[in-house]
């Protein structure tokens, strides 16, 4: 291999290895509010047990984690949509959250679904869903935001 390519090479992987080379991160697509939404639901981490949602919430265009975020959380348990599930996590200084519930029931004739509201400062909040499949007990969904707000 010549000098100049060496070089070159050299220089590149020295620039993503330094985070100059950051990855874009496409925001995650809001729906419309359910109305089950009740808002400032009680800060905590499980609401039962027998599945377990993570991930990380980032922000949009350099992908950095967004520490401090609020995810709230509401599903329907077998009685339906009740304060029993609802919650809210905040993602940690690296974006992370957790969030233990039984596994949802279907509800208004659609399939098992638990429904999220991600906020943070100096970004837009958005709601969405995660849809688990039948028969895992664990789910991974990574959330972006873009600034605003």
């Amino acid at each position: 291999m010549n000098k100049a390519l060496l070089a070159f090479l050299s220089l590149v992987f020295g620039l993503i290895s330094a985070g100059f080379a950051a990855a874009a991160c496409t925001a995650t697509q809001g729906e419309i509010l359910d109305a089950n939404y009740k808002p400032q639901a009680p800060k905590r981490a499980s609401v039962g047990s027998g599945y377990v949602l993570t991930g990380t919430v980032r922000a949009s265009g350099d992908c950095q984690p967004i520490g401090g975020a609020t995810v709230e959380l509401w599903l329907a348990g077998p009685d339906g949509y009740s304060d029993n599930y609802t919650g809210t996590v905040v993602a940690d200084k690296s974006g992370h959250y957790r969030f233990q519930s039984p596994f949802p029931s279907a509800s208004t004739g659609r399939p098992p679904h638990i429904h999220m509201r991600i906020a943070a400062d100096g970004f837009l909040p958005i709601q969405t869903e995660w849809m688990p499949r039948q028969g895992t007990a664990t789910g991974l969904f990574d959330i972006v935001l873009e600034p605003g707000g």
